[in-house]
Formats: C-alpha cells, sequence, structure tokens
C-alpha cells in the first residue's frame, strides 16, 4: 500500500527546496504537522565538509559521484546529483535576468506562431519582489572592486581599454568564510558557498519536513483515493557504502500518495518523469510540447590568453597571473544589451561575464595554430598552451539563443539518462541542432570578445573547439511554461495544465534562455509558484491559510564546523 501524504515534493534543488520552505511557513502557522511533506532526492546527502578540491575522475565517480555528465547528441550537459542539487556545484553569481529577456518573441522556426515566449503573467516587473525574496533567502551580497578576483580585475580593465563597462557580480556566498580558493564547482569544503542546505532546504527540515535521499522517481499516475490527487513510484538507489552502483536496488520500490506532486528534478530530471507518465497513458492529458524546447541558457565559453608585457603597457596593471585565486565569477558587462531593447534584437543579445574554469576546460580549448579548424588536442603548440592555463581566464558569453533539443525518448530505466557504469558520465537521450539563429549569436559573442582581448595584441582568443555542440551547466526547458497547453507543458504558476496539483518548479519550467546565470531567476520563478500553491491551499486539501498569515520570511542560516585550511612550513634546508 502506498504511503500517504499532503505533498510529495521530487528533487531538493533550488524549486524544490523554495517549495518545501514555503509550504513548512504554511504548516508551521496553520498548525500542521510539516512531516506531511516528503522531499524525494536521487542523490545521496553530504557535508560540506566531505568535498574536495579535486577533479580525479576517480574521486568524481567512485567517492561521491555529485557532478554527472550527461551525453547527449549534440549537447552535454552536466548537473548536481545530491541533496541540494546544483546549488552545490553552481558558482553562486546571482543575477537578475535583464527586461528584455521576459518580453522576447524569438523561437525555432519550427516552434509556431509569432508571439511572446514568456506568459504574460510573468515580466521583470512581476518577478522583482520574488528576485529580492530569494536574494534575501540566499545572502547574496554584491562584492566590493577590492574583492574583485584579479581575472575579473584583468577582464574589467580590458572591457574599459575598449570602450566598454563592467560591473561587479552578486554573490550568494558568505565572505567572511570564502578563502578565496576559486574552487567552487565541486563543492565548497569551507562551507562559504550559500547553497539551499544552507538556508530553504536546512529550514524545511528543521520545520518537520522529511528529506528522503537516495530515491529516483520512475513515473507518476492518477490516484483512485478520495482526496489524493497522484501516486509516485520510486526506486532506492544503490548511492551509499564504498562501492555503490549508483543503481536501483533489485526489490526495493516504493510509492508514494499524495494531493500535491510536486516535480523540481531539473530540466535533465523532470521532462523524463512526465514522459514516461505520459507514454504509459497515466498521465495523458499532459501537452505534446512535454520534453520538447530543452535549452542550454544560452551558454558559450571562450578562453583568454594575455600578454603578460601588453596587460602592462596597455591596462597599467602593475601584477600579473595568479588567477586560480579569489572568487570564480566577479566582473561582466551588458553592453550588447545597452540601447538594444527593440524586438529587431531579438535574439541577437548576450552579456560577457568573466569566469573561472582554467582547471575543468584548459585541455579543450583550441591551440590558437593555424589552420583553424584542424585537430587541436595534441602537439607543441597544445602543450605550450597548457602550460599556461594558471594565467588564462575563460569568458561566458550567455546568449539569446533558442531552445534547440529535445528527449526523443524517456530513458526506459529510470532517471533522466541511462547509466552504463558507476560512474559520473551517462547517456542522454537527447537530441540537440542548434538553429542558425543560436549559432549566428555565437558567432557574434565570439567576435565580440575578440575585439576585447585582441586589441593592440592584448591577448589571445582561444576557441572552445574540441567539445562539439553545446556545453551546458545551465539546462533550461523541457518542460516550459506557456500561455496555453498549445506551446507549452505548465502555466505562469507552474502548474501543468490539465492536471490540478501537479506542478513542475524548477529549471524545466523556464522557457528561453535568461541572458545571466540562471540561479537567482528559477528562485524567483520557483517563488512565486510556491506562493501561487500556498494561496489555493485549501482547495488542494492543503491546511488552509490562517488570518493574518503572509508569509515570505527568510529561512535561518544552518551552516556547518568551518574547515580552516592549514599551510605546509617549508622542510628547512640542511
Amino acid at each position: 500500500m502506498a504511503e500517504r501524504v499532503d505533498v510529495c515534493i521530487v528533487g531538493s534543488g533550488f524549486g524544490g527546496s523554495i517549495t518545501a520552505w514555503r509550504l513548512a511557513e504554511l504548516y508551521r502557522a496553520a498548525g500542521a504537522d510539516a512531516k506531511n511533506i516528503v522531499v524525494l532526492e536521487r542523490g545521496r546527502r553530504f557535508s560540506h565538509t566531505e568535498f574536495k578540491q579535486s577533479m580525479s575522475v576517480q574521486h568524481l565517480a567512485s567517492v561521491y559521484n555529485l557532478i554527472q555528465s550527461t551525453q547527449g547528441a549534440g549537447a552535454q550537459f552536466v548537473v548536481g546529483n545530491a541533496v541540494g542539487g546544483g546549488s552545490n556545484l553552481y558558482l553562486a553569481a546571482s543575477l537578475r535576468s535583464p527586461r528584455e529577456i521576459f518580453e522576447r518573441r524569438d523561437h525555432a522556426p519550427d516552434d509556431g506562431p509569432d508571439r511572446r515566449i514568456w506568459p504574460k503573467e510573468v515580466s521583470r516587473a512581476s518577478l522583482n519582489p520574488y528576485y529580492a525574496r530569494a536574494e534575501r533567502a540566499l545572502r547574496v551580497r554584491q562584492p566590493s572592486w577590492n574583492e574583485v578576483s584579479k581575472s575579473g580585475g584583468l577582464w574589467a580593465a580590458s572591457l574599459h581599454a575598449a570602450g566598454h563597462s563592467a560591473d561587479r557580480v552578486p554573490l550568494a556566498i558568505d565572505f567572511g568564510r570564502c578563502v578565496d580558493a576559486k574552487w567552487c564547482h565541486t563543492g565548497c569544503i569551507f562551507g562559504a558557498k550559500n547553497t539551499v542546505n544552507t538556508n530553504y532546504l536546512a529550514g524545511a527540515e528543521a520545520a518537520g519536513v522529511q528529506l528522503r535521499p537516495d530515491r529516483q522517481v520512475d513515473s507518476v499516475r492518477r490516484s483512485t483515493t478520495a482526496g489524493y490527487r497522484y501516486v509516485v513510484t520510486a526506486d532506492v538507489i544503490d548511492n551509499e557504502g564504498d562501492h555503490p552502483t549508483r543503481q536501483p536496488v533489485y526489490g526495493m520500490t516504493e510509492e508514494i500518495e499524495c494531493k500535491v506532486l510536486v516535480l523540481a528534478a531539473g530540466a535533465m530530471g523532470t521532462p523524463p518523469i512526465l514522459m514516461r507518465s505520459k507514454q504509459n497513458g497515466d498521465l495523458a492529458s499532459l501537452s505534446d510540447r512535454t520534453g520538447k524546447h530543452l535549452g542550454v541558457n544560452g551558454d558559450h565559453v571562450a578562453g583568454v590568453e594575455y600578454d603578460p608585457k601588453k596587460v602592462r603597457e596597455l591596462l597599467k596593471l602593475p601584477g600579473y597571473g595568479a588567477f586560480y585565486k579569489g572568487k570564480p565569477i566577479t566582473t561582466m558587462s551588458y553592453d550588447w544589451y545597452a540601447g538594444r531593447s527593440g524586438h529587431e534584437n531579438d535574439g541577437k543579445r548576450f552579456s560577457l561575464q568573466e569566469i573561472f574554469l582554467s582547471t575543468l576546460t584548459n585541455f579543450l580549448y583550441d591551440d590558437g595554430r593555424d589552420p583553424e579548424g584542424e585537430p587541436s588536442f595534441w602537439g607543441v603548440g597544445k602543450k605550450r598552451s597548457i602550460a599556461a592555463w594558471s594565467d588564462h581566464i575563460e569568458i561566458l558569453a550567455m546568449v539569446e539563443d533558442t531552445h534547440d533539443g529535445e528527449f526523443y525518448l524517456p530513458p526506459p530505466n529510470g532517471g533522466g539518462n541511462e547509466s552504463p557504469n558507476a560512474g559520473p558520465v551517462k547517456v542522454g537521450l537527447i537530441s540537440y541542432t542548434m538553429s542558425e539563429q543560436s549559432l549566428a549569436v555565437r558567432d557574434a559573442a565570439n567576435n565580440a570578445i575578440k575585439s576585447v582581448v585582441e586589441r593592440k595584441g592584448l591577448g589571445r582568443f582561444l576557441g572552445l573547439t574540441e567539445t562539439k555542440g553545446a556545453y551546458c551547466a545551465h539546462p533550461l526547458g523541457g518542460a516550459r511554461m506557456a500561455d496555453s497547453k498549445d506551446f507549452g507543458v505548465v502555466n505562469h504558476l507552474c502548474e501543468a495544465f490539465d492536471n490540478e496539483g501537479l506542478f513542475c518548479i524548477d529549471s524545466s519550467a523556464i522557457p528561453s534562455s535568461l541572458g545571466v546565470n540562471p540561479s537567482l531567476s528559477i528562485s524567483a520563478v520557483s517563488e512565486r509558484a510556491a506562493e501561487g500553491i500556498v494561496r489555493r491551499s485549501r482547495d488542494l486539501g492543503l491546511p488552509a491559510v490562517p488570518a493574518g498569515f503572509k508569509g515570505g520570511t527568510t529561512p535561518p542560516v544552518h551552516v556547518g564546523d568551518r574547515v580552516v585550511p592549514k599551510l605546509r612550513k617549508p622542510k628547512q634546508r640542511g
């Protein structure tokens, strides 16, 4: 017999954690027991002290499998796989999307008639209160110019010399705990990154919400019990111990019957659950757009190798190098948005952000030698380029592309991908072919970067050439919001069309690239959707909103012990 709860939330990243906290607020105010809210998470739970500053494949695969890299046809996606979801891995850049993003009318040629892509109820203005709420909860702060990393300062100086503006990127980082190790991408061992484990999710658990790691949801069907709407089928995953298989444990399947179901497994997790459920006939009324319009947030990475002499001569900077110190993201420019608000510029705009990924991507760059297009993963030129990795910086262009991917089939064995082994690399049943617009705006971004860094021989542009297609750490869409079922899966409050009480509150609901790092926009959309559930709580069979209830409180801070780095004393020469 299925376990019965009020609310089942699938996924513990930004969307799932925010929803859990906002519902916990309601339950506490109404005098109800928050244990009737259950959060299921495919990954395991980690203390931040378990993270390591290592990119060893053996470490990533056998120690905790925190990162999952899904290979699809034409794209590679990297996502988090742990309690707290992608917040464990994000680089904490927390920005509001430009106003123009929400007014866009550009789309892929086969994506219906001319129209506003976002639902009419969602705009920068309507999201601003929820952006502010998320900024308080995630403890976002803009660094001073004295707190900008060397790599960020160099990018800002390069932009200024080329006649462009730059500003500092707000960060969800505890500056008092951060040691400027610039290693956020495999988890912050110092507990300085404000993941949802330090606010929303921890607050929800403290209020009584149940969190169950190692649970992979396979499918959803309708409930036949009065007062309940859905039954969730989940496999227990072998994530624990010294040699986990990362596969479902034979014979260990659980069912949870709920009044409200919130899918928050992200763009790589939520669409396959919906697709399997639709394919099985259990949720046949879901939109035919389910699993389509998968995007990469317009992510486009390039590298820069500076000439130290030119840096001193042209930029008048006294120091050079050691770019591996500081915070991973600190400066960016919106100049390619300025004065381009009209719809004729939709799909042509982008931002350019300094981002330090050299420890991760130095081996993927072109070596810069002629002719272009030849293999560049070998040779003296390549070795010379890799040898200077610590003097490289990377630029992340976030362009206004179209959502060009889709899941062509749901993975048959559960989850969002197929796992050939216990390692971090998975196979996604995904096709991704960039539209002409998506290619053209990336070329424009490359040319903009070149115009800044190659001016007067300041540096050399390095293309990310050895990863073909899209390389993405910010997957979006697959269950996108829209004004109607004809164009999307969920409405402006993330509720599935024709499926009352079923919500997709995560990155899968985002219908376009965002022009900036997506975590804060996902959080704002999630805050708005969670508030919508609270307002309708009585109709959905949940505790009624008590008189005088306001909600929207900031979750308390929950951070464990700090790891203090110990410096080795140099050996004395005898």
